[in-house]
C-alpha cells in the first residue's frame, strides 16, 4: 500500500502548519486585524491556502461570480443559508450583509472590470454606514489589480499598503513542502529523496509550481499503486508528467538520437545521471549501432538537447522529466534503425 491518506495530497487540503511562509503569515495576520488584506502572487504560490489558513466566514471565487450582484448573492448564501437573495437589487443585498464578518475574495481580478471598481469602493466604505466587513482579496498581481480599479482614492481605501506578496517557491522550499505532504499522505517506504527531488525539479519549471508538485506526487503514487508496486519509481513520476512530444524525434539526426538514448539508458532505473555515466553508456551504444561520435559531437549535441528541454539539468544531475524511459528507448531505437 503506497497511499495512506489521499486527502493530504489534495490541493484543497490546508495543513496544520504552513511551511516556508512564516513572514508572510505574520504580515497577513497584522493586516487582517486591521480589517483588510490583499494577497498577491503567481499560480501555485499558495495564495488561497494562506487565506483559508487565516480563515473567513465566506469564500467567494470572483472569477466564477463576475458581477457585484453575483458576489453578494454568494456571500449571503454562505453567511445565511436560509436567506434567499434572489430578485433583490444590489443595494439591498449590501444592506443584508452582516457586519463583523470576514470575506475571502479569491481571484478578485476576475470580476468584470466595470463591476470591480464599484464593488471595491462599496466594500471598503461599509464603515461609513456603521458596518465593518473584513476582507482578504486574492490576486495574481496587485499592480494589475490597481490598474484595473484605476482610481487612486478607491485603491487607497480598498488596499492601501495592506499587501502580502508571495514570491515563487525555491527548489528547496518545494522539496520541503513535498516531503511534508509525502510524510502525511504516503507510506514512508514508498518514496525516497530522489523521487521528491525529481518532482521538485519538474515543479520548479512549471507554471503551476506547488499545484503541479502536489498533483505529481499524488498521481505518481496512484500510478505506482495501479502497477502493483510498493514504491514510487522515477518512471512513475515521468508517466504522471508525460507530454506527447515523441514526434519531435523525427527531426533528430542519428547522432542526436544516440546521445538522447544514452541519457535515457543512464536514467533507466534511477532519477538522475551525470555526464560520465552518460558517456560510458554512449560508448556501448556507439558499438551497438555502428555510429561514432567525437568528444566535440557529444558536447555540442548534449548541450543542444539540454537547451531544447529534452534533457533536463536538475539539482542532482541530468534526467528525463516528461516521458517514460522504457517507451522512450524503444522509440529512439526504432528511429535509429530506419
Amino acid at each position: 500500500m503506497i497511499l495512506k491518506d489521499t486527502k493530504k495530497l489534495e490541493l484543497s487540503y490546508i495543513p496544520q502548519k504552513i511551511l516556508c511562509r512564516d513572514e508572510e503569515i505574520k504580515r497577513l495576520k497584522i493586516f487582517v486585524e486591521g480589517g483588510k488584506a490583499v494577497i498577491s502572487g503567481g499560480v501555485g504560490t499558495g495564495k488561497t491556502m494562506l487565506a483559508r489558513y487565516i480563515g473567513g466566514d465566506a469564500y467567494i471565487n470572483c472569477f466564477m461570480n463576475k458581477t457585484e450582484h453575483r458576489v453578494l448573492e454568494e456571500i449571503l448564501r454562505q453567511l445565511n443559508p436560509k436567506f434567499n437573495p434572489a430578485g433583490l437589487p444590489t443595494q439591498k443585498l449590501w444592506s443584508k450583509v452582516e457586519g463583523g464578518k470576514r470575506i475571502i475574495l479569491d481571484e478578485i481580478d476576475g470580476m468584470n472590470i466595470d463591476e470591480l471598481k464599484h464593488f471595491a469602493y462599496t466594500l471598503s466604505r461599509q464603515y461609513e454606514v456603521g458596518k465593518k466587513i473584513d476582507y482578504i482579496a486574492i490576486t495574481r498581481n496587485h499592480f494589475i489589480l490597481k490598474q484595473l480599479i484605476n482610481d487612486d482614492a478607491i485603491w487607497s481605501t480598498f488596499a492601501g499598503n495592506s499587501i502580502v506578496e508571495l514570491k515563487p517557491y525555491t527548489w528547496e522550499q518545494i522539496k520541503e513542502i513535498l516531503e511534508s505532504r509525502a510524510k502525511e499522505g504516503i507510506s514512508a517506504k514508498a518514496y525516497d529523496d530522489e523521487i521528491i527531488s525529481l518532482i521538485a525539479d519538474i515543479a520548479l519549471h512549471s507554471p503551476g509550481h506547488m499545484r503541479t508538485a502536489i498533483d505529481l506526487l499524488r498521481n505518481s503514487a496512484l500510478i505506482a499503486e495501479s502497477r502493483g508496486f510498493e514504491k514510487i519509481n522515477p518512471d512513475d513520476v515521468r508517466e504522471a508528467n508525460r507530454e506527447e512530444w515523441i514526434s519531435d524525434l523525427e527531426s533528430m539526426e542519428k547522432k542526436e538520437l544516440l546521445v538522447f538514448m544514452a541519457t535515457a539508458f543512464s536514467c533507466k532505473n534511477k532519477a538522475y545521471a551525470n555526464t560520465d555515466e552518460i558517456k560510458d553508456v554512449l560508448k556501448i551504444k556507439e558499438e551497438e549501432y555502428g555510429i561514432k561520435l567525437s568528444e566535440n559531437d557529444f558536447e555540442r549535441i548534449f548541450q543542444l538537447l539540454v537547451q531544447q528541454d529534452f534533457i533536463y539539468e536538475g539539482k542532482k544531475g541530468y534526467t528525463i522529466l516528461n516521458y517514460p524511459i522504457k517507451t522512450l528507448i524503444e522509440e529512439i531505437h526504432e528511429r535509429i534503425k530506419r
